[in-house]
């Protein structure tokens, strides 16, 4: 099926023979471009409300942002093993040395911690094999050029936190 969104553009389903993406772009946080992709099945048609959701999600990407921050910083005073792995393996890296030196002896907290992540990637489920799970999914990662961990925070249409995990 084919048909068209005024975020979107023009989505085609036809062609997929598994699920896919079918649109992707770049959306603008603070002074970055966030690579978004929208996925889709061959067999469902995601409707015209469903995609208007996850396009606000985009157009306001700093508000999304900073509650999936919460999000991040609540997760990390619960388990800080992320925070450990990251600066442990990574001790030689400029952000882990700088946030090690500014801690001045003490642990790295999750705030400064949250603070050095970066947004390196926005998934848009709103069909297909994540099916029951939220929509939105946002990869964060800490040395985005060092390695693949991410913790990937998942979010509804309506922008609401669900779940934080640790991914790679």
């Amino acid at each position: 099926m084919a048909m068209g969104h005024t975020y979107f553009g023009r989505l085609d389903t036809d062609a997929l023979h598994d699920t896919d993406v079918v649109w992707e772009g770049a959306v603008q946080l603070g002074d970055a471009q966030v690579e978004a992709r929208l996925w889709a099945g061959p067999s469902a048609q995601p409707s015209a409300e469903v995609l208007d959701d996850l396009a606000a999600r985009l157009t306001d990407l700093p508000t999304l942002d900073a509650a999936a921050r919460t999000a991040l910083r609540a997760y990390l005073h619960e388990d800080r093993s992320f925070i450990d792995f990251h600066l442990e393996e990574w001790e030689d890296s400029g952000t882990a040395a700088r946030l090690v030196r500014e801690a001045a002896g003490a642990e790295v907290g999750p705030d400064a911690f949250v603070a050095a992540m970066r947004l390196t990637g926005i998934g848009l489920w709103p069909t297909g094999p994540s099916e029951g799970r939220p929509p939105v999914v946002l990869d964060y990662t800490f040395e985005p050029d060092l390695g693949d961990q991410i913790l990937a925070v998942r979010a509804t249409r309506a922008g609401a936190v669900a779940s934080v995990d640790w991914e790679s």
